[in-house]
């Protein structure tokens, strides 16, 4: 079995895959308990690990004691399912991990893969396997951690996944402007795409889910473990 590890801006994550996720979790310990207890649980064969972090010298000496294979996934890492090319070599490794989770689920149409947490990323990948590119922009929590941060008043809230559409107060409105910005945004892209790209096939993952306007009529597959499909199929 694989111990899939993705370690993002905000939190580590944890998984064990065999064809399929079997085991799911957030890093609340440290990374010798948690790699004792899954080896105790499951007979683990090979560690797969996407980060945005920089190096952790508590995970590498974790990973010396657990004494198995680790591939550290990046940009030259070939994509298992088909060829793709045009990836940049500085493309984050959790997007990588991403656009791999999409194309092993559809290799057939153009895809737009889009993790939706700290930042909000977007991929785009061609029917011929080509990565068309992409864009990054503040995710809803950094938006409004961002107004709270650069103004004198506007006070520090948490994300919630649906807001009003216009506010009666500081909170809602603020609330307004980053849940639905954030999805008026992807909305955007999605239909601007579709001008372009009749076959596209979009993939949503990330901390954030949106409910879209019923005029996006394009397949969505809303994935909460896209990224570690990514890892699992390599």
């Amino acid at each position: 079995m694989k111990l899939l590890i993705d370690i993002g801006n905000t939190s580590a994550k944890l998984a064990v895959a065999d064809t399929d996720i079997l085991h799911f979790e957030r890093l609340t310990e440290s990374w010798k308990d948690a790699f004792a207890r899954l080896a105790a649980t499951f007979r683990l064969d090979v560690v797969h690990i996407s980060t945005v972090a920089g190096d952790d010298p508590l995970l590498n000496e974790a990973l010396t004691a657990l004494r198995l294979p680790v591939l550290w996934l990046n940009a030259s890492v070939p994509c298992p399912v088909k060829p793709i090319s045009n990836v940049h070599p500085a493309l984050g490794a959790d997007r990588w991990a991403a656009d791999i989770g999409a194309l092993s689920q559809d290799a057939d149409h153009t895809l737009l893969i889009i993790d939706a947490g700290t930042c909000i990323t977007y991929d785009v990948i061609s029917r011929e396997g080509c990565i068309l590119g992409g864009a990054i922009s503040p995710g809803v929590q950094l938006r409004l951690h961002a107004m709270h941060e650069h103004t004198a008043l506007l006070p520090a809230i948490k994300a919630e996944q649906e807001a009003v559409l216009l506010g009666n107060d500081t909170r809602t409105a603020m609330l307004s402007a980053a849940v639905n910005g954030a999805r008026f945004e992807i909305e955007g892209y999605i239909r601007h795409l579709l001008q372009d790209y009749p076959d596209l096939h979009v993939f949503l993952t990330g901390g954030n889910t949106f409910r879209f306007s019923d005029d996006i009529t394009c397949p969505i597959t809303h994935d909460p473990y896209l990224v570690f499909k990514g890892l699992a199929a390599l």
